[in-house]
């Protein structure tokens, strides 16, 4: 077997965000990356949570249907179970089928709810992993969250419009 590539991009020091893998990469996963917790999003999957538990990873499932938007319960027990690790500097992958949609709405949840501004969120995730493009529900359910997590929080930033959203998210990367 050829050597495994990654498919994912380090958002931050300590998320990451991408595309499935092999199962049979878990241990790569945990010894090279250094990964501690993994976020399943793919409706289409399921992941052999054994598997990852034996090699020290912790992994939360939450299904979700490709360019369908996350449900806000997932959305709120995502950021819970995320935050619970990188609050202790552990590495987080978020993961969905291809890395571009659904671990992107989660992961820019997560970043706006760390404190940055949605389009800055947006922005970095674009220059890190530039192929992230949530689907217009992605958008709206993005938007949704963020709608209320600023009257539950004192933030100083407005809603993005779609036209914002639009002018970031679905900018193709330069070869």
């Amino acid at each position: 077997m050829d050597a495994w590539q990654p498919n994912f991009s380090w958002i931050t020091e300590l998320l990451a965000v991408g595309g499935s893998y092999p199962s049979d990469c878990a241990e790569l996963l945990a010894h090279e990356h250094r990964i501690q917790a993994v976020i399943d999003l793919r409706g289409e999957a399921v992941p052999d949570t054994q598997l990852f538990r034996r090699h020290g990873i912790t992994l939360l499932h939450l299904p979700t249907t490709d360019m369908r938007p996350v449900e806000m319960p997932d959305l709120e027990h995502g950021i819970r179970f995320a935050n619970e690790f990188l609050d202790k500097g552990q590495r987080v992958l978020i993961h969905c089928e291809y890395g571009i949609g659904r671990s992107a709405t989660l992961a820019l949840c997560l970043l706006v709810h760390r404190g940055q501004a949605p389009l800055d969120a947006l922005a970095l995730m674009k220059k890190q992993r530039p192929i992230v493009a949530p689907s217009p529900p992605q958008f709206a359910c993005w938007s949704a969250w963020l709608d209320s997590h600023r009257f539950s929080s004192e933030v100083d930033w407005e809603l993005p419009t779609f036209e914002d959203f639009k002018a970031l998210a679905y900018v193709r990367p330069k070869r």
